[in-house]
């Protein structure tokens, strides 16, 4: 329905902010990322802004190589 659709859009929003700022706090790019994590340059391109919603093991795979935990990745 239209409010898990707003509620869906508002956490990968958040998510994509959150996701971007850390991995510049590591001083990663977007490649170095994206082969850390075993992921595409590309998805990591669009998770970044808001075009995908990860599967909670794209998080975790995410989390483990910014060396955060999924809770910090999405503390927001």
């Amino acid at each position: 329905d239209g409010q898990n659709r707003k509620l869906r859009k508002e956490f990968t929003t958040r998510l994509s902010t959150r996701l971007r700022d850390i991995r510049k706090e590591k001083k990663l790019t977007q490649q170095e990322l994206a082969e850390k994590a075993g992921l595409h340059l590309t998805y990591v391109g669009h998770l970044e802004l808001g075009k995908y919603h990860p599967t909670v093991f794209v998080m975790w795979k995410i989390s483990k190589a910014l060396g955060v935990s999924i809770n910090e990745l999405t503390d927001f």
